[in-house]
């Protein structure tokens, strides 16, 4: 599973930025439920990634810190498009 790991962290690392501008389109839109929806999927990823990245190539704080970076990015660029946005759909 050593190399199958080291994948799923690049995948992870990978869709960080897209989740972020998912954040920003959501914010836009005000619709807080559908982007929660897709970071908890994004979560749940990572907490499997880092579990099964204990003593391979990646370790787990390789995969926990750019998720949190990724957080507080998603939070903010979420509350950048609340306040520039619509009323919603």
């Amino acid at each position: 599973m050593g190399s199958f790991t080291v994948i799923l962290a690049y995948a992870t690392w990978g869709a960080a930025p897209l989740l972020a501008y998912q954040a920003l389109v959501h914010g836009l839109d005000r619709r807080a439920a559908p982007f929660a929806t897709l970071f908890a999927l994004y979560t749940a990823a990572v907490l499997a990634t880092a579990l099964a990245a204990h003593g391979f190539a990646v370790s787990r704080a390789e995969v926990i810190l750019p998720w949190a970076g990724t957080l507080a990015l998603s939070v903010a660029l979420y509350l950048l498009g609340a306040s520039k946005g619509g009323a919603g759909k």
